[in-house]
């Protein structure tokens, strides 16, 4: 699909519309179309369901945009909020160290109590499909793969997550973005004796901006269906809090506790605080 002018100055109007200072460049990282250059730091710990123990993860990220499709609509940053935003596609990056800790030890890998090591590294490439005032459509593709120091620290073999999502700004109020998505998580092959993967993940991601967007609100509901286990469902619920630390220069800080729903939920509760460098 071939995305003209006005369609590029359609989603960088979608990637602006959140903040009520249309002039001020979004270095929040909220935004899932508002491709910019950022690196972040975030740990996460969680108590896994049932007490069966906690993990601790800490996670390095790179995004990068590709391009400048949709740079410079505008030679003046007070002229139009046009100015300066980011490109049509994007790739991210992310590293992983996980220590798992485990009340009852069954059998390999689980033949210890506590394991820590690299986690599985991950790629995405994300492409905007679609663009008009009132949504944006994007589309991509995620790659897990198997380089977990231990296999109970990772999937134990490559995985693929197609995805697909819509952005819909203002839909909830001035400052909002309401970004439904998709992503079908499926193993390779090759697992090496490793149990099949194969799970529908439904994310339904809602932000609103702040304080003229100096502060954001995130409400973040996933459903997951896990097809290789009789299509059990199970979600997860997250609320992130964040704040411009140094707005001009694109740093900021989060925090993001979440609960564990359904029977075979992936953990009791969880909590993430991060650190974000985002900019042009």
């Amino acid at each position: 699909m071939i995305v003209n002018k006005n369609a590029y100055a359609a989603l960088v109007f979608c990637a602006t519309l959140w903040s009520t200072a249309l002039v001020a460049q979004d270095n929040t990282g909220t935004n899932p179309v508002n491709f910019t250059y950022d690196f972040r730091v975030y740990s996460e710990l969680a108590q896994l369901d049932n007490d069966a123990g906690s993990s601790a993860l800490t996670t390095a990220e790179l995004r990068v945009p590709l391009g400048r499709d949709i740079a410079y609509l505008s030679d003046d940053p007070t002229e139009s909020p046009f100015y300066d935003m980011g490109s049509r596609w994007q790739l991210r990056f992310r590293a992983k160290y996980k220590n798992l800790s485990l009340e009852n030890p069954l059998n390999p890998p689980f033949d210890a109590s506590e394991v820590s090591g690299i986690g599985d590294f991950d790629a995405r490439l994300l492409w905007i499909a679609s663009a008009s005032k009132k949504m944006v459509l994007a589309a991509g593709l995620e790659v897990f793969m198997d380089t977990a120091s231990n296999d109970a620290l990772g999937n134990g073999q490559t995985v693929l997550g197609p995805t697909a999502f819509a952005v819909f700004p203002g839909l909830l109020g001035p400052g909002s973005l309401f970004a439904p998505g998709y992503q079908y998580v499926v193993d390779a092959g090759g697992g090496n004796g490793q149990s099949d993967i194969s799970r529908s993940q439904i994310d339904l991601y809602l932000v609103w901006g702040l304080a003229d967007g100096r502060n954001w609100l995130i409400i973040d509901p996933q459903v997951i269906i896990d097809h290789e286990a009789n299509d059990d469902v199970f979600a997860t619920l997250e609320v992130e809090w964040g704040y411009m630390m140094v707005p001009e220069s694109g740093i900021s800080a989060y925090f993001r506790p979440g609960i564990g729903l359904g029977s075979d939920k992936l953990y009791d509760w969880n909590f993430e605080i991060g650190l974000k460098f985002v900019w042009r």
